[in-house]
């Protein structure tokens, strides 16, 4: 994209040089410390920062030109009223130069629903996806501005914090596909109750050509063109089976009468009804369920999110990204069913409002009645699940991390399969960070 088509997608009027409309416009940056040079800056300003004041930082490190909403005198400036909707405009504009695209939501299962959608269609589109986890009001408009010129097929990845954002964000985006991966208590406490969840959710079902969702959850939501995945017998993509083997995750499906196989070499059964969301992508697409099996069968999860680590005799599982009660309760199941000396180790789970202290609760009592051996709990909250958990299981409670790191390394010679898990803000990722040092 040059300079010229960005001011005329924006209908700037100005006295702009034919030097500068003639920049080509590499990526756009809503930070300057990523500028590269050929980059445009787009300064926001926040509640406590003004993006402003680094536009000449972004400049001495290359930049193409900046967006601003106060007039600066600086070669490269492109004058717009809100710098947020003029990113939004751009984003807009560049989404429709896709043949389709595909929008994902959901308590939990997004971004590895995301990332298995891309790979599964290797070969078949040329695709783009939400780098990272940009998925809320600024990174959605800056995911689409930096959508490349030859992607045929977007795969975008919407959160939402209260009812009405996910609305917002599909209405930019336009998604044809879209996909529900799963409804729980995630976020309650914004939300303000279930039933605002499985309503704010349901946003992504508003427009769209075919919505692809739990079987289970379609009572929900009144859809005209749908596929449904589950383990029921009526689903589309029917999970015939799903289990967690000593060399990864193995399930099988049927879908229009035949059954697949497929084996992951990953340690998380949600995984498996991901996988059926991408075969509901590929049917609709007209794309061999073998073919896009076939293109996962190396499949890693994304850092954080289940990618196994190493450290002598000890396995561990990092999903450290975040936790709700349905993302945790699937952690112990998948940690269950692998064969060996099963250690978990739980931080809080977060922003669940006045659910907290029972679902708290509610894990407790889940791993009371699982097959793990060991559980450690750390947080406030997680106080109340070892105080149900430790009537069952070998339980211990701590407030200190290094001491987790060291419990840890102190059941070595079990050879040991750990899996840490705890909401975002409880960075459970310093316990992993930790077990060397012991």
């Amino acid at each position: 994209m040059k300079v010229k088509q960005l001011i005329e997608v924006l209908g700037i009027k100005g006295d702009f040089s034919g030097r500068f409309l003639s920049r080509d416009i590499k990526d756009f940056q809503i930070d300057s410390r990523l500028i590269r040079k050929g980059d445009f800056f787009v300064p926001l300003k926040g509640t406590r920062h003004d993006g402003h004041r680094f536009i000449p930082d972004a400049l001495e490190k290359g930049a193409s030109g900046f967006f601003s909403q106060n007039p600066t005198g600086l070669e490269g400036e492109v004058p717009v009223d809100d710098t947020l909707k003029a990113l939004t405009e751009v984003g807009k504009f560049k989404r429709k130069r896709l043949s389709i695209a595909i929008g994902i939501t959901g308590t939990s299962g997004k971004t590895t629903t995301k990332e298995l959608i891309s790979a599964g269609l290797e070969g078949f589109y040329r695709t783009y996806q939400t780098p990272g986890n940009y998925n809320n009001e600024i990174g959605v408009p800056l995911t689409l501005a930096n959508i490349p010129e030859d992607a045929q097929l977007g795969v975008f990845e919407f959160g939402a914090g209260k009812v009405g954002d996910i609305r917002y964000l599909v209405n930019i985006a336009t998604p044809e596909i879209r996909i529900l991966t799963s409804v729980g208590h995630g976020h309650t406490e914004k939300f303000g109750s279930f039933e605002n969840v499985i309503k704010g959710k349901g946003e992504i079902f508003e427009g769209g050509e075919l919505a692809i969702l739990p079987y289970s959850l379609q009572r929900y939501y009144d859809l005209s063109r749908k596929i449904t995945f589950g383990p029921e017998e009526d689903a589309d993509i029917r999970i015939v089976s799903a289990m967690v083997e000593h060399s990864g995750t193995a399930g099988v499906f049927e879908v229009n009468g035949r059954r697949y196989h497929v084996k992951l070499p990953v340690y998380n059964l949600s995984t498996i009804y991901n996988i059926g969301i991408l075969l509901a992508v590929a049917v609709y697409l007209g794309i061999s369920p073998e073919k896009v099996l076939g293109n996962i069968s190396e499949f890693q999860l994304p850092e954080g999110r289940g990618k196994v680590l190493k450290f002598g005799s000890i396995t561990v599982i990092d999903d450290t990204y975040n936790a709700n009660p349905l993302s945790v309760k699937n952690a112990i199941k998948t940690l269950s069913a692998i064969p060996g000396f099963r250690v978990i180790v739980l931080g809080d789970m977060l922003e669940l409002g006045e659910y907290s202290d029972k679902l708290h609760r509610e894990i407790g009592r889940f791993v009371a009645s699982s097959d793990i051996d060991v559980a450690v709990f750390y947080g406030e909250k997680m106080k109340l699940a070892y105080n149900e958990a430790v009537r069952s299981v070998k339980s211990l409670y701590s407030s200190d991390k290094g001491e987790i790191a060291r419990i840890v390394k102190s059941l070595s010679d079990n050879n040991p399969i750990v899996l840490i898990k705890g909401s975002r803000g409880m960075k459970m990722e310093e316990v992993i960070q930790k077990i060397p040092e012991f």
